[in-house]
């Protein structure tokens, strides 16, 4: 399964994305579950990173199908709220589709940065 978690700021503003594992749907290069996951995220941080030029920071690790990313803190925070909220949208779509394969959950952070 694949655990999509959106962290999010007391005023309900996105901070950042965390996706972690393979949903399992079917094997690998068939999964359709994991391609639509990786589509909407690559789509994201190419709108992010090199159409709104939001520094963002991403982390990807092949080992565990582990990427996170992160919005800046200051301007460029606000900038980058629209992809963020059409990403939890999607994703959202999908757990209701697909509830046994992609789990999308929030949790509030307490610090302000």
């Amino acid at each position: 399964m694949t655990r999509v978690t959106f962290s999010l700021a007391s005023d309900q503003s996105i901070r950042s994305v965390d996706i972690l594992g393979h949903a399992g749907y079917a094997e690998e290069g068939e999964d359709i579950v994991c391609a639509a996951i990786s589509s909407a995220v690559m789509l994201t941080h190419a709108l992010l990173f090199d159409v709104q030029h939001i520094p963002v920071d991403t982390l990807i690790e092949d080992e565990g199908a582990h990427i996170r990313i992160t919005l800046p803190q200051g301007g460029n925070f606000e900038k980058g709220q629209d992809a963020l909220r059409a990403l939890r949208m999607h994703f959202s779509e999908l757990e209701n589709d697909y509830s046994e394969f992609i789990n999308v959950m929030e949790v509030h952070t307490d610090a302000e940065d």
